[in-house]
């Protein structure tokens, strides 16, 4: 790795068959296009399309370029030193943190309408109340696109449960139960011709006093929902849709829930190796 002055690299860069990452430019307004590869205190490196690198100061930069810098460095730091899923990914990887809670309390922005829900050190608590005539719902507001969504659940003495994703209607839902676990693509036009769409469904006794972490991942049309050994998996169109509600639905109860994370799905490399192995086992179309 060279080390240079911004102006000696800006002088001699331009002869460079440079990337076409970014533009940087220096104090003098001299500008060269190359990849941003780290930052550390106050110097920076760049990448050229050659792969030659090079350490500069961040103080020769553009003040625009040196802010950007600092701020790209920070997401690096912040994404480096976030929350990884306790299970391992399969279709995607982890971005950046979007939501995370413990549920030793309930924030502001879940809302509760139907059900008896409750929050306290062991996590949230959730029973359907029979005057509803409806399961117990708890639900956010806040746009997801693809994520992965990671969680603890303890059946007790409930029915069963489920992680759902909706807009003007329902979109997917993942669903443990103590006679099974499965993951559907949902009825999103009630009116119409529309409806659910099951994917392969594990028929299999799930322990009710012991807590099973569900992780979903979401990405494109394609959803895989996975607990322990047992996945669950398939595709549709309206998968791909944004995602404005989420959140959770209880039969009977009480449920137990913890640990909620949400993360960014950003797409995995080796997906396009082990997708269709995963496809052909569950029968899920090409």
């Amino acid at each position: 790795m060279k080390t240079l002055s911004l102006t000696a690299t800006f002088l001699l860069l331009p002869f460079l068959a440079l990337s076409d990452l970014r533009d940087w430019t220096n104090s003098e307004g001299k500008t060269i296009t190359a990849d941003l590869v780290s930052v550390v205190g106050e110097d920076i490196t760049l990448k050229m399309d050659n792969g030659r690198e090079y350490t500069l100061p961040l103080s020769s930069l553009s003040d625009a370029d040196g802010t950007f810098a600092r701020e790209w460095q920070a997401e690096q730091d912040a994404l480096a030193n976030a929350p990884k899923p306790a299970t391992e990914t399969l279709m995607t990887l982890p971005g950046k943190v979007i939501y995370q809670t413990s549920f030793t309390e309930i924030d502001s922005e879940w809302k509760a309408n139907v059900g008896d829900w409750s929050a306290n050190e062991y996590g949230l608590s959730g029973v359907e109340v029979a005057a509803d005539d409806h399961g117990g719902v708890m639900k956010r507001a806040s746009t997801l696109k693809n994520v992965i969504v990671e969680y603890q659940v303890k059946l007790g003495e409930t029915k069963g449960t489920a992680f759902g994703f909706d807009n003007n209607d329902h979109i997917a839902r993942v669903s443990l139960s103590p006679a099974g676990f499965s993951a559907q693509k949902d009825d999103n036009d009630h009116e119409g011709p529309d409806t659910a769409k099951p994917f392969n469904k594990i028929a299999e006794e799930m322990a009710t006093d012991e807590w099973h972490t569900i992780r979903i991942e979401l990405l494109g049309e394609e959803m895989l929902a996975q607990t322990g050994e047992h996945i669950s998996m398939g595709s549709d169109p309206l998968l791909a849709a944004d995602k404005t509600k989420w959140g959770f639905v209880v039969s009977g109860g009480p449920v137990s829930i913890r640990n909620l994370t949400v993360w960014e799905a950003l797409p995995n490399e080796e997906w396009e190796k082990t997708g269709p192995r995963l496809r052909r086992k569950y029968e899920v179309d090409e």
